[in-house]
């Protein structure tokens, strides 16, 4: 499915995700990830995974902060979520849209605060074009979307809501998709229609994968 996507847009570089490994009371550690996703981040996540584990500790959970990246970057990185059963937790004041929700879907738990804003769009080349390449892609990602238990009413808000728009999902919306609402509403929920988000939009970033050999 990678090389279906990487095939399909050329995007430009961004940069990395901020990865860290914070160690909590009990000894565990959960990773925290914050800003653009790169294709590199799966590998960085899977080396503090790896980290933890050599020192004895059970990685809990990965905490979501990022308004997208890399669309390829971000598959890779939701596999590697799947494959170690890990919970996915995005909290007050952080969002996760764009490459960032297929992430998150992949949870084998899904924790949102309902002070937490998460949203899905279609997918855009570097310059922010749609094109027949780009519409094969958001349906390819649709359908990943899909195999991570996301319900069909969220997967057609993915399809039909432009690149530079996003669709925020309600706390119901969330739930429907098994997340698990934590905290009390600590602020209006972000708009359930597309539309622009405060600040830069993240675009679906959709590159050729690449071979990393560091983290």
């Amino acid at each position: 499915m990678l090389g279906i996507l990487g095939a399909a847009v050329a995007a430009g570089t961004v940069a990395a995700a901020e990865l860290t490994g914070v160690r909590t009371e009990d000894n565990a550690t959960i990773i925290a990830l914050r800003g653009d996703i790169e294709e590199g981040d799966a590998d960085g996540t899977e080396a503090l995974i790896k980290t933890a584990n050599d020192d004895g500790r059970l990685v809990m959970a990965i905490r979501l902060d990022s308004p997208g990246g890399s669309l390829a970057g971000g598959i890779k990185l939701a596999e590697l979520i799947r494959r170690a059963k890990l919970p996915t937790v995005v909290v007050s004041g952080a969002r996760c849209a764009s490459a960032c929700f297929i992430v998150f879907a992949a949870g084998v738990e899904k924790f949102a605060s309902f002070g937490a804003a998460i949203g899905v769009h279609g997918v855009s080349d570097r310059l922010g074009h749609q094109s027949a390449q780009t519409e094969a892609a958001t349906l390819a990602m649709a359908r990943i979307a899909g195999l991570f238990g996301v319900p069909p009413r969220i997967v057609g808000r993915m399809i039909v809501t432009r690149p530079d728009a996003i669709a925020w999902l309600s706390p119901d919306d969330l739930r429907s998709m098994g997340a698990i609402m934590t905290d009390r509403v600590e602020q209006p929920a972000p708009p359930v229609s597309a539309s622009k988000p405060a600040g830069p939009a993240r675009r679906w970033l959709v590159r050729a994968p690449h071979r990393a050999d560091e983290p």
